[in-house]
C-alpha cells in the first residue's frame, strides 16, 4: 500500500501552545471540543493520483464547558491533473464531488455541542445535544445502532444528531444520521424500575427512618467534561469557590465510572426499548445493461428502483453488579429483531468489565451473539452510508444490505464480538473484533488517542469487516475504511501529514470503491 502507513488508516493530531487541536477517534457526544479560536489548514493533498490544494479555515467558539460550537470551509482546488484526465477540468477549478449537492455544503459544520451524551449523574436531570461530524454514532449497548459513521464517503457528508435525557428513574436517547435527510433514526427509552418503585413506595412510608441506602459506596470522581465533582455540584464542598480546570477528554461509553458516587442498590437495574429505522432504504437498484447502476444527477448516489422502510426493535436488560473506585461489573443481554423479515432475531449476552480507577483503567466487554442467518447485528454501523446500496464485502453487481439479508437461507448463527479499552491518563487505545465463523464473518476495529510530549499527538482509527480469518484482518482493501493524522509544532505553526481512507462511487466499476487521500498541511491561528 503506497499512503496507507503501517497498513492502517490513521488520523492523529497534535496541538500546539495556541491549543491548535482535532481529533479522529474521540467518542461522538463526548467529544474533546476544540478551544475558542481562529484557525486554518492549509496545504496540498493526493487524490486518485491528482493533486489538489487545501484549505479550510475554522471558526470555533465555546460558551462555557457546555455549549460550543464549530464551522469550517474546506475547499480542494485543482493544481495538477494526471492521467486519467478530469473532464473539463481546468487549474484552480474546486473538486466537483464536494459540493455538487445541497446535503455538500453541510461540510461547513464540525458540530454544535451542548453537554454530554449518556452522562448520568445520581440525583440530577442530564441531557445533551449533538450536531455534527460523527465517528461512534450509537444507541444503548450499541447492539443496533454502534460506531455510525457520518463521514465514510468522500463525495457525501452527513453531519449526524445524538441528543438525550437522563434522570435517577429513566431516561431517553436519540440518534439520526443526517441533519440534512434523517434517512436513519434511532430511538431508546428506558426505566429504572427499582429506583420507580421506591419512589412510589416512599409516598406511602411516612416514617423515613428505615430508609436503607445499600452499596452506596461514595467516591470523588471528577466527570470526564471537566466538570465539579458531584459534591461540588450540590454544593457539599463549601471551601472550593473556584472550581480547578481540568482538561476536556473523552469518556468512555461503555463505563459508568461517573456513577460510582451516590449509586444505591435501587438505581442500578435499567429496562430499555429501542426501535431504529430507516425510512427510505433502497432495495433494488436500477442497472445500465453493462450491468453498472444509474447514478442520479449529482453522481453520488445510484438510482434506486425500490425502496422499503427497515425496522428493527429490541429489548435490553442490564443491571450493575459492582461500581467501585476499582472495579466495575454490568451483564446486560439485548434482543433484536428486524421486522419484515420472516424470525430475524438475535440475542445479545454480554457484560461490561472495568479494572482500574478513572486515569489508569482495562474496561472488558465481552458479547456473545445468538441470532438468525437473516439477521444482522450492528445494523446501523460503520459501513452503513454505503451498504445502504451495497453490502459487504464488496462484489458487483451491487446489492444492498437489505437485499442480501432477503435472500439468505434459514438458519441459526453464533459468534462473538469482544472489545477492549486501556486508558492510560491521556492516553487511550480500542480494539474490538467480530467472528461467526463461515465465510465473510470476520470485523475488526483499532484506535488510538496517543499524546507523545506536549506537542505531538497521534490518533487513528481502522476498521474493516467481511473478510475470512485473522491473516487478513490488516490487509488494506476495498472493505476497509479509517483516517490518520501525524504533526509537529514549530513555533506558531504545525506541520500535519493527514490520511483518510473512505468511499466513492465509481460507476464504470460498478462498485463504491475505496482509496486514500493525503494531505500535507500547515495550521496556525489565533485563540480568545
Amino acid at each position: 500500500m503506497r499512503v496507507f502507513g503501517l497498513q492502517i488508516a490513521i488520523w492523529a493530531v497534535l496541538s500546539f501552545q495556541v491549543s491548535l487541536e482535532a481529533q479522529v477517534w474521540v467518542p461522538s457526544g463526548t467529544e474533546t471540543r476544540r478551544p475558542s479560536a481562529l484557525q486554518f489548514d492549509t496545504g496540498a493533498s493526493s487524490f486518485k493520483g491528482d493533486y489538489y490544494g487545501y484549505i479550510s479555515p475554522n471558526f470555533t467558539y465555546n460558551h462555557g464547558s457546555n455549549f460550543g460550537y464549530s464551522f469550517s470551509l474546506p475547499v480542494n482546488t485543482l493544481l495538477v491533473d494526471r492521467d486519467p484526465l478530469i473532464e473539463g477540468a481546468k487549474a484552480g477549478k474546486i473538486r466537483e464531488m464536494d459540493y455538487n449537492s445541497k446535503n455538500d455544503y453541510a461540510r461547513v459544520l464540525n458540530y454544535v455541542s451542548y453537554g454530554t451524551y449518556n452522562q448520568q449523574n445520581p440525583g440530577q436531570v442530564t441531557y445533551s445535544f449533538y450536531a455534527g461530524k460523527v465517528i461512534d454514532g450509537y444507541i444503548g449497548h450499541g447492539t443496533i445502532v454502534n460506531k455510525y459513521q457520518s463521514s465514510s464517503r468522500f463525495d457525501s457528508y452527513n453531519p449526524s444528531i445524538m441528543a438525550d435525557l437522563n434522570s435517577d428513574y429513566g431516561g431517553v436517547q436519540y440518534f439520526s444520521n443526517s441533519v440534512m435527510n434523517f434517512d436513519v433514526n434511532a430511538a431508546r427509552v428506558y426505566i429504572k424500575p427499582l429506583a420507580i418503585g421506591r419512589k412510589i413506595y416512599s409516598f406511602f412510608d411516612k416514617s423515613g427512618s428505615n430508609v436503607s441506602y445499600m452499596m452506596n459506596i461514595r467516591g470523588n470522581v471528577l466527570d470526564d467534561a471537566g466538570r465539579l465533582t458531584v459534591e461540588e455540584e450540590v454544593g457539599g464542598d463549601k471551601n472550593k469557590s473556584v472550581s480547578k480546570k481540568k482538561e476536556i477528554r473523552p469518556i468512555n461509553k461503555d463505563s459508568r465510572m461517573e456513577l460510582v458516587d451516590n449509586d444505591p442498590w435501587y438505581n442500578r437495574l435499567t429496562l430499555g426499548y429501542t426501535t431504529a429505522w430507516d425510512k427510505a432504504a433502497p432495495l433494488e437498484l436500477y442497472y445500465n445493461s453493462n450491468g453498472s447502476p444509474v447514478t442520479v444527477t449529482n453522481k453520488d448516489n445510484p438510482t434506486t428502483k425500490e425502496i422499503t422502510r427497515v425496522s428493527i426493535e429490541g429489548f435490553d436488560l442490564e443491571y450493575r453488579l459492582l461500581n467501585l473506585p476499582f472495579l466495575e461489573l454490568t451483564p446486560y443481554v439485548d434482543i433484536n429483531r428486524i421486522k419484515g423479515l420472516d424470525q430475524s432475531q438475535g440475542t445479545h449476552y454480554g457484560t461490561i468489565f472495568r479494572l482500574g480507577t478513572k486515569d489508569l483503567n482495562i474496561i472488558l466487554k465481552p458479547e456473545f451473539r445468538r441470532m438468525s442467518t437473516n439477521y444482522a447485528p450492528m445494523y446501523f454501523d460503520s459501513f452503513y452510508e454505503i451498504e445502504r446500496f451495497q453490502n459487504f464485502p464488496v462484489s458487483a453487481p451491487m446489492r444492498t444490505k437489505y437485499e442480501q439479508l432477503q435472500g439468505q437461507a434459514k438458519g441459526t448463527v453464533t459468534g462473538y464480538y469482544h472489545t477492549v479499552y486501556i486508558n492510560f491518563y491521556h492516553l487511550g487505545f480500542e480494539f474490538a473484533v467480530e467472528d461467526y465463523g463461515g465465510k465473510n464473518n470476520n470485523r475488526i476495529f483499532a484506535a488510538a488517542y496517543i499524546p507523545l510530549g506536549s506537542s505531538f499527538l497521534l490518533s487513528f482509527y481502522y476498521t474493516k469487516k467481511g473478510y475470512d480469518g485473522s491473516g487478513k484482518a490488516f490487509q488494506v482493501d476495498e472493505n476497509a475504511q479509517g483516517a490518520a493524522e501525524i504533526s509537529k509544532s514549530f513555533g506558531p505553526l504545525v506541520l500535519r501529514v493527514q490520511n483518510y481512507r473512505r468511499y466513492f462511487l465509481n460507476p464504470s466499476e460498478k462498485v463504491f470503491q475505496s482509496t486514500d487521500e493525503l494531505r500535507f498541511l500547515v495550521s496556525g491561528g489565533i485563540s480568545f
